[in-house]
Formats: C-alpha cells, structure tokens, sequence
C-alpha cells in the first residue's frame, strides 16, 4: 500500500522556514501561511485551477482563525507572458468575472523594457473577491503565471482604483520589442498635454525595420499613420491618435552606433492655433 512518505526533519524546518518568512504583520490579526506543493486548498474556487493546461507548482494559503483570506497559485509552461494571461483572463470572464481597469503608473506606456511582466485584476462583485493575475518571461523559455486571489479586500480595492483613475494616465499605448531584442529604459513620463518614452536596444535590426514593427502596434491601438521617411541611419513617422482631442504622436529610431538603437516615442496635445 502506497502513500505520502514521512516528512524528514529537514523538510519539517524548510516548511516551517518559508511559512515564517512568507508571513508579515497583519493589522487585521494573525494570520498563518501553509505552502502545499502541486496542489491547492479544497475551499479555493475550483475554476482558478481547472482554467489552464499549465503545469501547477504548487500554492501558498493564508488563514485568520480558520477562514480563507488569500492564496496564491504558481503554474508555469508554453507560450508569451501575455498570451498566457490572456488566456486565463478570458476563461474567468467567460464565468462571469469582470476585467477591471487599473491606473496606469506614472509613465506607464511607450517602450515595454521587460521585467514587469504582463498583470491584470479581474473582480467577483457578487462574491466580494479579486484575482490578480502575473505572467513573466522564464529564463529557459515559456512563461510562470502567478494567480492570486483574495476574498476579503474586494470593496475596499475596488474603491481605491476607482479613486486613482480619476488622475491624468498616460496616452501612450506599451510598446513591446522584437523578439529577442531588450529594451533598456531612459526616461518615461509626462503629463498636462504631452507625453513621451525613450529607450535603448542592443540589436543590428536597421532603423526601418525597428520603426515598422512598433508602427505594427501604433495602428493597433488605434493610431493613424500620418507621414514617415526612413534610411539607413534613421527613421520615424508622425501619427494622428483618434478620439483623443487634437493629440499627435511621432515615433523616432536612431541607428548612432553599430548594435545600438535610440527609439523615442511622444504625444503632444495640439493646442489651438497650432498645427
């Protein structure tokens, strides 16, 4: 007869370790932290799980006297960061989730440099719960999701996005590079009528090829093309953003040194008399 083997004494002060060091200072009361490897609490809403073909690693559960109040999933496996949220998303909206949109941070389009991932909050209003979501890039290729969920802090997050979005975001649509090329940042930001995004890529892709794939994503967020010109040293292109007053956009790639790429990405609020 086959069973789960004897917890050694070194596996018992592991777990104990990562319980100690996952769990922080609750204003709210103590709470105790469990890691369970490939597999999840039975109290979690199964659709969190049975959503995806990712392989899951495993799940770390937070109570207070008993009762569920967080956990986090970790799968991992094929396909884009951003197809990989996509996915899930879709499958949780599809159940009668609700995307929520969130304030963009300070700068919070142009360029995508990498590293942050691809993240996105869906709410359960009937039930008071939220799910974030986060894919990443894995060193060794595919992508790790990251399912959060939280069944106590639904309102009062709620609230608080709906109070941030009443500021200023930004009008710059996130940019991702080629494939296999990085993107070192150099300065996003703005506000009061004009926004803009600079960057640096190590690649030998000419200044025409770099201006057309981002010229691919432009059009796809709603952008129109207006006029551009390239050769082998530079290109850019001017656009026209609809639905957003009298905004323009221009789009710059700079080829100054063999490998290395300047890319600029702004938008201006035409005001009147301007051209």
């Amino acid at each position: 007869m086959s069973g789960a083997l004897p917890e050694t004494e070194r596996e018992r002060q592991l777990h104990q370790l990562a319980s100690r060091l996952l769990t922080w200072p609750d204003p709210e009361g103590p709470a105790s932290v469990d890691l369970i490897p490939v597999g999840y609490p039975v109290d979690l809403p199964p659709e969190l799980v049975d959503l995806t073909d990712l392989r899951l690693l495993g799940s770390v559960v937070r109570r207070r006297a008993g009762i569920l109040v967080g956990a986090e999933m970790v799968f991992e496996g094929p396909g884009e960061p951003q197809a990989v949220v996509s996915n899930y998303e879709a499958a949780l909206v599809r159940l009668g989730w609700e995307r929520i949109e969130q304030p963009q941070p300070p700068g919070g389009g142009g360029f995508d440099v990498h590293g942050f991932g691809q993240m996105t909050l869906l709410a359960n209003k009937p039930k008071s719960a939220i799910v974030f979501l986060h894919g990443t890039d894995r060193e060794e290729g595919g992508s790790e999701l990251r399912v959060r969920y939280d069944p106590v802090h639904a309102p009062e997050m709620l609230m608080n996005i709906g109070r941030a979005m009443r500021h200023e975001e930004t009008i710059l649509p996130r940019l991702k590079p080629p494939p296999g090329v990085r993107l070192r940042p150099e300065g996003t930001g703005g506000g009061g009528g004009r926004w803009k995004s600079d960057a640096r890529a190590q690649t030998e892709m000419v200044p025409m090829e770099l201006e057309a794939f981002f010229a691919r994503q432009l059009e796809a967020a709603g952008w129109g093309r207006m006029t551009g010109s390239a050769d082998d040293t530079f290109a850019w292109s001017s656009w026209l953003i609809p639905d957003s007053g009298k905004w323009r956009g221009v789009l710059l790639v700079l080829a100054p040194f063999p490998g290395r790429r300047q890319l600029s990405l702004s938008a201006e609020l035409i005001q009147p008399g301007g051209h």
